[in-house]
């Protein structure tokens, strides 16, 4: 099954996005509904506090003009100071409290703006990191699907190159084992003996004891130790380290001297790219084989000498 995964990511990147801006969203509409309700409170307080004001400085100037009545001197100048002492007071008291209001009146609309500022870049800050990370994944995702596909063109070019290589060898093993009167018959394990010598590999697969069974267009059924040429017989060199899939040619150059093993990689060329037209010890045309490198140097596999060819530093 194929998977778009570029598709799967744009549709992971959108629910991202609305997720980040629903969660601003509720944080910033709870905030601006506490300053709603905040701002709806300023002014009758600030009405009660002016009420007030009003109604205690009207108390006192009864209280004082009471008290001049009872002292006698009502008419004397001191009422009329009085009463203008408490009007200055009066408005001053006001005049603070409006300022008050406007104060708190102002900080609401100051705190609104830094919230909607808040969802602004926080919206902004999290649709950069969604976009980031979707860049980060299509990248490892577009990576996965380039190495996939080159392991898959390694695979393919490994059986082309080996049914390539068999099918001239298995001309030469059939003349060998058939002067010997042993190729192809039936043992009583009910393998054929012996080499391939005139079918041709229509199938194959591990035993998971170390061999693998060949099944023959001929109807006959073989069974090679891993990294031994099904037909000629002969083990492949290094091929004890690791092989290609078709379980014969050797992926590795051997041990180096830490006894680590050398493997083998594709150049992503064929010997005709690098060399023209290049037979191998047999006479094989092998232009069409890949190149395999190691080590700053090209190798190509001769499949007569079981080997491969060390064809100097790298191009």
């Amino acid at each position: 099954m194929n998977f778009d995964y570029e598709a799967d990511l744009n549709r992971l990147k959108e629910a991202q996005k609305q997720s980040a801006m629903a969660d601003l969203e509720k944080q910033r509409n709870q905030s601006l509904s506490d300053l709603d309700a905040e701002e709806k409170t300023i002014k009758p307080t600030y009405y009660k506090k002016k009420d007030s004001a009003n109604v205690q400085n009207q108390v006192a100037a009864k209280n004082f003009h009471e008290y001049l009545v009872n002292s006698g001197r009502s008419n004397s100048g001191i009422g009329a100071q009085y009463e203008m002492l408490r009007q200055n007071s009066l408005q001053r008291s006001l005049n603070d409290l409006n300022t008050a209001e406007a104060n708190a009146l102002s900080d609401v609309a100051r705190r609104r703006t830094d919230v909607n500022n808040a969802y602004n870049s926080g919206l902004t800050s999290a649709n950069a990191q969604i976009e980031a990370d979707y860049i980060t994944n299509l990248l490892a995702q577009r990576q996965a699907a380039w190495e996939r596909e080159m392991q898959q063109k390694q695979y393919e070019e490994s059986v082309r190159q080996f049914n390539e290589q068999m099918a001239l060898e298995r001309q030469n093993a059939a003349r060998s084992y058939a002067s010997s009167g042993s190729s192809g018959r039936s043992s009583g394990s009910g393998y054929a003996t012996g080499a391939i010598a005139y079918g041709t590999i229509v199938a194959q697969e591990g035993d998971g004891n170390g061999n693998i069974i060949y099944q023959t267009s001929d109807g006959q059924t073989y069974k090679m130790k891993v990294g031994y040429n099904p037909y000629t017989g002969r083990q492949a060199k290094n091929a004890e380290y690791g092989t290609f899939s078709n379980g014969y040619q050797p992926n590795n150059l051997g041990k180096d001297s830490a006894g680590n093993v050398k493997r083998l990689k594709s150049s992503g060329k064929t010997v005709g790219d690098l060399y023209g037209n290049y037979n191998n010890a047999a006479g094989v045309n092998v232009a069409n084989q890949t190149v395999w490198e190691y080590g700053g140097h090209y190798y190509v596999w001769d499949g007569a000498a079981n080997e491969y060819i060390d064809m100097g530093k790298k191009k």
